[in-house]
């Protein structure tokens, strides 16, 4: 760079010069703004004020959250937040608590179905649950007792393909292997409960261990046990779904 300031201050000197042409001086000044402009041009460079733009076209980070709505049928009764998928049940939870219904949510009508898929990553089976199905039940004030409140409830299948489907194996009495049971306590925006946590987040968590599986990219949930409600509001309500455990994918 010194010597392009070198060549400057002679240009410069050069053109005082009483019995310099006028077309000497033309060009001198021609120089003279090239000369500047490189100089400029690399001052910036050096100070990263020409630092590439970031490509649009790289590819985004895998969440741990479902990245799309492979296919549903509305029940009876449902259809509420249709007209806001899929963004509404992608992405994190945004649940009410324990003593409120979260109200960003999907309501699938009575026997009604969906599927979602993992695009850019895979759950893997690591140590406990491996995803967590969120709905928005909630429970009876004070809200003391885990099974006084109102619950729609869903049956939750799981598979590698889209294919070969596996089944929790569930019981509404008890509500073992259900989804829809326990309320949503993450609210990413709201409270700095992670959505990722089984122990905090609240909903309902599901291990492949015991399904004897390895990886699954695909989640189906059924309405199993619902009741009527206002507006299309019937049937399992889907908030979110979130992995655990989860990694980019291997193969694509």
């Amino acid at each position: 760079m010194f010597g392009f300031e070198v060549e400057m201050v002679i240009l410069i000197e050069e053109m005082n010069l009483h019995h310099a042409t006028s077309a000497s001086r033309n060009s001198q000044l021609i120089r003279c703004a090239t000369l500047l402009f490189a100089m400029t041009f690399l001052l910036l460079a050096s100070f990263g004020g020409l630092a590439p733009a970031a490509d649009e076209d790289e590819p985004r980070k895998p969440t741990p959250f479902v990245d799309r709505v492979v296919s549903y049928q509305v029940g009876s009764g449902g259809g509420q937040g249709e007209d806001k998928l899929p963004e509404i049940v992608l992405g994190p939870p945004k649940g009410g608590g324990k003593l409120m219904a979260g109200q960003d949510v999907f309501s699938l009508g009575e026997g009604g179905v969906i599927v979602l898929e993992f695009v850019d990553n895979e759950v893997f089976d690591g140590e406990g649950p491996d995803f967590i199905v969120f709905e928005n039940p909630f429970l009876a004030a004070p809200g003391n007792d885990p099974d006084y409140g109102f619950f729609e409830l869903a049956k939750v299948e799981v598979s590698l393909d889209g294919i070969t489907w596996h089944e929790f194996s569930y019981d509404t009495a008890s509500k073992e292997n259900c989804a829809g049971y326990h309320p949503v306590l993450a609210h990413v925006g709201k409270n700095e409960i992670s959505p990722t946590d089984p122990k905090t987040a609240g909903g309902d968590a599901f291990d492949l261990k015991k399904l004897g599986l390895k990886v699954i990219r695909f989640v189906r949930i059924t309405d199993i046990q619902s009741f009527g409600g206002k507006d299309g509001s019937a049937g399992f309500d889907l908030d979110a779904i979130a992995a655990v455990h989860s990694r980019p994918r291997v193969n694509k």
